[in-house]
Order: structure tokens, then sequence, then C-alpha cells
């Protein structure tokens, strides 16, 4: 049994308040813990890097992907490339992860600032990523970093189409995405950063 540290236990108990919100997660286990983990590594890296805003980021990694709720199931779970019309499905995800937020969560002070982040986060620096097609310093940076949890999770982790990389695997590829998909330094140097481990 992996057992964490006082603070990280408080840190990962602190999201499910914003969770219940979303009943449904409960039904896509993969998602949930997905959500958490990224929520913890985009917390990580704002704090040691001293870029962005820790608690904001730790928010916005717990729902940046609600919006996979509206997406069939199928098309999350394919094992094999996505059709054109399953694609723009996904592409749109981002959008409802903001729309759900804002209807859910409308009350919660403080909680439409993660919305940039959660809206951007597949954004990529050379203009390439979606929903909006941002590119360079036009993507914020929260959704910046949010973006480097969020790959480093989904690269360490196993997916209907591959198996995990190791944690050197993925910190390579990251290192090839820096300056094209995640950033400009100091954000894309994170990338090979023990922050992530």
């Amino acid at each position: 049994m992996h057992i964490l540290p006082v603070g990280e236990t408080l840190l990962l108990s602190s999201v499910y308040p914003f969770l219940d919100y979303f009943p449904e997660l409960s039904g896509f286990p993969e998602l949930l813990v997905h959500s958490v983990r990224t929520a913890k590594y985009a917390f990580k890296l704002s704090w040691l890097l001293g870029l962005g805003r820790p608690q904001l980021l730790f928010c916005a990694g717990a729902l940046h992907d609600v919006g996979k709720l509206l997406v069939p199931r199928h098309i999350l779970e394919k094992p094999g490339p996505l059709l054109e019309s399953e694609w723009k499905m996904i592409v749109l995800h981002p959008l409802w992860s903001c729309e759900l937020v804002e209807s859910r969560l409308s009350r919660v002070r403080g909680l439409k600032d993660i919305l940039p982040a959660v809206k951007a986060h597949h954004e990529a620096w050379d203009g390439t990523g979606y929903p909006e097609g941002l590119e360079g310093n036009g993507i914020p940076l929260e959704a910046r970093i949010l973006a480097l949890a969020d790959v480093f999770d989904a690269l360490t982790s196993p997916r209907p189409y591959r198996s995990p990389l190791s944690l050197g695997e993925a910190l390579k590829v990251m290192a090839e995405m820096a300056g094209k998909k995640t950033g400009s330094p100091p954000v894309s140097k994170s990338a090979g950063s023990p922050v992530l481990s």
C-alpha cells in the first residue's frame, strides 16, 4: 500500500467536494483518477516552479476533463484510431468542460477563474491545438501548466490504445514536445523536471 505524505493526502482529499458536483464521474473511474492525478501534478508544477496560481491549477486539473462526460463512452475507450466524426467530439470536450463547470458550480466563488485554463488545456504553442487554435503567449500560462500535467499523466497511464510509458520515456516525449506543443521556457523546461515524478 502506498501511503501519501499528510499534506498530499489533504490536497487530494480536497478535490472531492468539486467532484461531488459531477456524480456521473463514478461511472468513469479512469477519468476520475486521471482528474485527481492531473490536479496534483498541476498544483505541484505551479507551486514548485513559482509559476501560475497553484490552487487555481489544482481546481482546473480536477475539472479539466468533465466535458468528456458528454462524449460517448465507446469513443473514450476506443482502442484504435478515431474516425473524423469521433475526433470532432473529442475536440469539443474543453468547451463542454467549461459549460459544465459554469452551470454546476456557478455559486462557487472564484471558480470562474479556472475556465481559461480548462478551455485552453489542449491548445498548442505552435497553434495546432484545440478548440480555438491559440498559439504562443496567447495561451494562458495556467493552461500551459495544466497541459503539462495532463500530458504527463496521459503518457504514464494505461490507455485503451497503448501501455503506459516509463517516467524516462514520458519525460523524453515531453522534452520533444517543448516549443511545439507544450510551450516556451520556463514552462516547457519543466517537462524534464523531477517535479512530475
